[in-house]
């Protein structure tokens, strides 16, 4: 099979569809679709990355394939793709929009004799998170014609839409840490560890959500989100995630502190970033950023047992209503209170709440919870032991027998009979010290 000739070399930074829609111009002066077709390439094998397209249209050129195939992004199901090795989901992409830099435009029909051969889509500019010209420093532009050859990105085809971004004033601005990071990464250099221990897109997204609640605050939607917030939020959320899960642990619990007077709900602290991880068409693994921001709110909400947090029913809650623990053990709430109140958890006052506004520490109260459910009531103590009342009544006098609850501090009718065999008020006292108040 012979090969094109002359042959057009292929550009180091340009995509396997921008080189081919470059040769299209060079060879027929037409679309990249007719001379994709006329080489027995189907354009949507090529723009899916196909390595078996990718070689045929290397060949077909006369070119070294390694370059071409370095600068693919492939398909590999699911929606996912691939890149250098890279695994990422299809929203790390642009998709069918089509952005670019009109200053490097311009600067490749500098001298150019033939224009459709000099036009170069760039590769960085098929990332989502690349939104800032690394040479001209200004923001990049979002093109789509809204036709289904939009997956071609075609820049030949786009010179009405080119021209109109040309009449619009460059933005200018640096390029942001999180960009500078992920085309670092496809080159294959390390960055912050916490980012490199998951993958390339898991990294990003996270970056940009924790950025985006620390620059726009918990209110702001991400569907209200445009270009420019995104950017705004990968930088704003750089500096909390470069510092590793530590430091973004820290984050997470000050924005429960900021929200504690006003008791707020996990989605009122968190905002989209909640919103995203507990999503129930959350169909992509989102990485480590959601174990940590559940384990957060396990240690500073109240939650019930069998509650759907984040993905996963809560079984060990940390923190419960009073009236959520009597539940679950089988207690009566009044019960509980009481011997919570005697163990020094809860003032009198406290007390007399409804059970639905009291929170307890319920990994320590199983402590207080065991001595309760082993307390005898008084009046089954003549038949347990075989023994008269009035004997019941000399041990009880003689410190042989223990009451749990001191009836004298109680009002309630429930907790004046009950006594434990082995038990007494000093335990429930001692292991009351350990029962965090919230």
């Amino acid at each position: 099979m012979s090969a094109l000739f002359p042959m057009l070399p292929f550009a180091d930074d340009e995509t396997p569809l921008s080189w081919a829609a470059r040769q299209a111009a060079f060879h027929t002066r037409g679309r990249a679709l007719a001379f994709l077709t006329d080489l027995g390439i189907p354009l949507v094998d090529l723009a899916r990355g196909d390595e078996p397209a990718v070689l045929r249209l290397c060949e077909r050129a006369g070119h070294d394939p390694a370059a071409v195939l370095r600068n693919t992004i492939s398909a590999v199901g699911g929606r996912r793709y691939q890149l250098r090795g890279l695994e990422f989901a299809a929203e790390f992409t642009t998709g069918p929009v089509t952005r670019i830099c009109p200053a490097c435009l311009d600067d490749d029909l500098t001298g150019a004799g033939l224009p459709g051969t000099a036009l170069r889509h760039r590769l960085i500019w098929r990332l989502a998170p690349v939104r800032t010209c690394p040479i001209h420093g200004t923001a990049l532009r979002d093109l789509r014609a809204g036709r289904w050859d939009d997956i071609a990105h075609e820049l030949q085809a786009m010179t009405s839409l080119i021209d109109a971004e040309r009449q619009v004033p460059d933005r200018a601005r640096v390029v942001s840490p999180l960009q500078a990071y992920a085309v670092a990464r496809l080159e294959g250099c390390p960055g912050p560890a916490w980012l490199d221990g998951q993958d390339i897109d898991q990294a990003v997204r996270a970056t940009e959500m924790l950025g985006a609640l620390e620059a726009f605050g918990p209110k702001l939607k991400a569907s209200d989100m445009n270009e420019d917030m995104w950017d705004a939020a990968g930088r704003a959320g750089w500096p909390i995630v470069s510092e590793g899960g530590a430091a973004i642990r820290e984050y997470l619990m000050a924005r429960v502190t900021a929200c504690r007077g006003k008791r707020a709900a996990p989605r009122a602290a968190f905002g989209m970033l909640h919103a995203w991880l507990s999503g129930s068409r959350l169909s992509k693994n989102p990485g480590p950023i959601r174990d940590m921001l559940r384990d957060v709110i396990l240690e500073t909400t109240p939650l019930s047992k069998g509650h759907m947090l984040l993905g996963k029913p809560v079984t060990d809650p940390h923190l419960c209503s009073v009236a959520s623990i009597a539940k679950a053990e089988g207690l009566d709430a009044r019960t509980l209170r009481n011997v919570l109140q005697v163990a020094g958890l809860l003032s009198s006052a406290e007390a007399e709440q409804g059970s639905n506004r009291l929170v307890a520490d319920y990994t320590a109260a199983r402590d207080l919870i065991d001595v309760v459910k082993h307390a005898v009531p008084v009046t089954r103590l003549p038949s347990m032991l075989g023994a008269s009342r009035p004997l019941v009544a000399l041990l009880i006098e003689i410190g042989q027998l223990h009451r749990v609850q001191d009836h004298r501090a109680l009002a309630s009718k429930i907790g004046k009979p009950t006594f434990a065999t082995f038990a007494n008020q000093q335990v429930l006292r001692a292991r009351g010290r350990s029962l965090q108040r919230v």
